[in-house]
């Protein structure tokens, strides 16, 4: 038994080390021809670089990039935990059976497992491999960015002092968790579950071996795994932080917000505004609160809504777990469901007058 154990250290901790001796080798013999690359075509580029619009661009693709980046991550990391210290058989046992109660499970992780959209994606991987149903994990992925306690507070911080200071978070939290749970119960239906690209079996063998590994072992490996993830991750992240980039570079946001009290293009503007965006659901709610002089509450919730469930970037990061089918379904019914409900509270703040839509 300790040979065991010995040699799945061994092979978890030199898989790690490869890795790491990997990257930064690739990193080194990278460095030299860059540089000399950049040094040679600076004068050529320097009128291209300058230009306004390539400026704007660069600043919107490394803000998407470093913002997102530590909650992939973090996400990673928790992925990598719950690989090596939640094996297969104990986390399924903690699953209910009920629809409504795996779905209530699903949505409720998001107060124990606080993580940014762009870090979910690698944990419901994860957890779709161990065995977690559809719905569950798309409860998980819908509600928790948005009814996380760090982005509860970020909202109540954001409109601190403003006369929407407690109408505009408990909405986002009443309507996030409500259509959050609608969606995933939609779309988390039996007849998609073939739709999932990860194997969904939980891996016994790979379990048993696991419980030899002490806990120096467990987090070497766990580690591991977060590389991995992360390095899988980062591709699509990459990607999806340039084309939302271009948009932003090419979309003007005065052109949305500028009819931000219309009770019928206050909403669709605004989801196209989250969606171009790509912010981060700790931080949309700054730039909402912002602009809460010039939107109605619907548009300002329009655009805190959708964002933590459909940007950009999120939708190039679904194609790792799920197939074209299914990510089509998401898109739809989560534009939908957001777009009706947020009209029908625009109509209802329109001619009853509900809420308050301008900051102090």
């Amino acid at each position: 038994m300790p040979n065991l154990t010995n040699g799945l250290l061994d092979e978890y901790s030199g898989g790690l080390r490869r890795r790491l001796h990997t990257a930064i080798l690739v990193v080194l013999l990278a460095v030299v021809p860059l540089a000399a690359l950049i040094f040679t075509a600076r004068s050529g580029l320097h009128s291209f670089t300058t230009r306004a619009d390539v400026q704007a661009f660069s600043i919107s693709f490394l803000s998407i990039l470093f913002e997102a980046i530590p909650f992939v991550l973090l996400g990673a990391v928790v992925s990598g935990l719950i690989e090596m210290f939640v094996p297969a058989p104990t986390l399924l046992r903690f699953i209910p059976r009920g629809r409504l109660a795996q779905l209530a499970v699903g949505a409720g992780a998001g107060f124990l497992l606080p993580v940014c959209e762009c870090g979910i994606i690698v944990i419901i991987r994860r957890l779709l491999r161990k065995g977690v149903p559809l719905r569950m994990a798309l409860a998980y992925m819908l509600c928790a960015p948005i009814v996380n306690p760090v982005v509860i507070v970020a909202t109540f911080a954001a409109y601190r002092g403003r006369p929407t200071w407690l109408l505009v978070p408990v909405a986002r939290v009443v309507l996030g968790l409500g259509l959050g749970l609608i969606i995933a119960a939609w779309a988390g239906r039996s007849k998609f579950a073939r739709e999932i690209k990860v194997a969904v079996a939980p891996d016994a063998a790979g379990d048993d071996q696991r419980t030899q590994l002490g806990i120096a072992g467990k987090i070497s490996a766990a580690l591991d795994h977060a590389l991995n993830e992360f390095l899988d991750v980062a591709l699509f992240l990459i990607a999806g932080a340039a084309v939302a980039a271009l948009l932003q570079t090419a979309v003007s946001r005065a052109a949305l917000a500028g009819f931000g009290h219309s009770p019928v293009l206050a909403v669709p503007g605004l989801m196209g505004l989250a969606l171009v965006l790509n912010l981060c659901s700790e931080a949309d709610a700054f730039v909402a609160a912002t602009l809460s002089a010039a939107l109605s509450v619907s548009a300002q919730l329009a655009f805190m809504v959708l964002g933590p469930m459909l940007q950009i970037k999120l939708i190039l990061m679904y194609t790792m777990v799920f197939r074209r089918r299914l990510i089509f379904v998401l898109i739809a019914t989560i534009l939908a469901a957001v777009f009706v409900a947020l009209e029908l509270l625009a109509l209802a703040e329109h001619f009853w007058g509900l809420g308050v839509t301008h900051g102090p």
